[in-house]
């Protein structure tokens, strides 16, 4: 228990009485900031300001009356050591109903999200991680068009490589090249394996 002196709590000592009492969580830095830049500036608690001193008789109830449970980190700092990461969303979260009007805080989160992943894929893009379907369709088109011209003379090249082949012999080598190439081109981009 806190013992109270003529000359004030410190912020420490403030801040553990704040804890004892009202059960929130609050840090000798937290009760600072909220006393020089926050929610208890120029409160009557406050008996001098460098180095602070409080008012034990009315710390707790001007911190009742004056932060909020709720109350955002500009509004009231928090200490460091409570402030924990924030944990990413494995899924998203569920749309809302219809009647129901989302909370700004949600809509801001989504939109942060949409942006930090567009801005993510932008990234990946400069860095030649990603690449545009249109992008790919081209190459793959030049790849194709390519192999089959060097297939087209392909036949020429086998007869004279080896000159006791038939004609019938090269007809068929020709036509099984062909089949393969046309079967090949047939096929559609999205339906080549990854």
């Amino acid at each position: 228990m806190t013992v109270a002196t003529s000359q004030g709590l410190s912020a420490g000592k403030g801040a553990d009485l704040i804890r004892a009492k009202t059960g929130r969580a609050c840090s000798r830095q937290n009760l600072e900031k909220l006393c020089d830049r926050g929610a208890l500036q120029g409160s009557s608690c406050i008996l001098q300001e460098k180095p602070l001193r409080l008012d034990p008789d009315l710390l707790v109830s001007e911190y009742l009356a004056r932060v909020g449970q709720g109350q955002s980190e500009a509004q009231q700092p928090t200490a460091k050591m409570e402030q924990q990461a924030p944990r990413r969303q494995s899924a998203e979260p569920p749309p809302p109903s219809p009647g129901d009007v989302p909370s700004f805080n949600d809509e801001r989160a989504l939109h942060e999200r949409e942006k930090r992943l567009i801005a993510e894929m932008d990234r990946k893009v400069k860095a030649g991680q990603l690449a545009y379907i249109e992008d790919m369709e081209m190459a793959y088109n030049a790849v194709l068009l390519q192999l089959t011209t060097k297939a087209g003379s392909l036949h020429k090249q086998i007869k004279a490589a080896i000159p006791h082949l038939t004609h019938r012999e090269l007809e068929k080598i020709e036509r099984m090249v062909s089949d393969i190439f046309e079967s090949v081109a047939s096929s559609s981009f999205e339906e080549l394996p990854e």
